[in-house]
């Protein structure tokens, strides 16, 4: 190997090992969990507002969502690569109508020695420009998890690599009221392996 070429590596190295810093300083496991947690209580509480997807009738019934234990290993760092002039694109939904998104990069990683590629989109009228959205099913799908997939909200970086943390799926609000239209999970984002992480069915449909 040259000696261009092992500069190269070692500089792909180098920002490989800053990029997975960045995204965990400040952050040992404790924390890590103790802010999934809160993150879920949140919902919780959330589900009893107002802006609930429950009728007033389910809100007094209600006490917790349901998840999977927090699985760190399941905060994964993938290789990303956005999509160079893209044209924004309709994504059916659960009633039958569409929604608009842009289609906005890959997300390539491996899972139980498999690869997975992943396609996140920017949703057309999300105000919030580092907010990517990640609409997937997987092999716990109609079983554990709600039937028409689940949801995580991705920050964008501006870097090639992106983190999905799994632990932060959660369902849409069709799953908990029929009235709601939700988009419906790509093709290319129905993975063949078993994701036992984040939220879990609610009730049975």
């Amino acid at each position: 190997m040259g000696r261009q070429k092992i500069f190269v590596v070692l500089i792909v190295a180098i920002v490989g090992i800053t990029i997975v810093n960045f995204l965990s300083v400040g952050e040992g496991t404790d924390e890590y969990i103790a802010r999934i947690e809160e993150d879920r209580k949140t919902r919780n509480g959330y589900m009893k507002s107002s802006s609930s997807p429950f009728t007033e009738e389910d809100k007094r019934t209600f006490t917790n969502l349901k998840y999977y234990p927090v699985k760190e290993e399941l905060k994964i760092l993938a290789k990303f690569t956005p999509i160079q002039r893209t044209q924004p694109i309709f994504i059916p939904t659960t009633t039958g109508e569409s929604k608009k998104y842009i289609p906005f990069g890959y997300a390539e990683f491996e899972l139980e020695g498999k690869p997975q590629k992943l396609l996140l989109y920017q949703d057309w009228e999300e105000n919030n420009p580092n907010k990517l959205s990640l609409m997937f099913a997987d092999n716990t799908s109609g079983d554990a998890t709600y039937g028409g997939g689940r949801y995580i909200d991705v920050p964008r970086t501006n870097t090639n690599a992106i983190t999905i943390d799994f632990n932060m799926a959660y369902n849409p609000f069709c799953h908990f009221n029929d009235e709601f239209s939700c988009p419906i999970p790509p093709q290319q984002n129905l993975l063949t392996v078993a994701i036992e992480a984040g939220e879990k069915l609610y009730k049975e449909l």
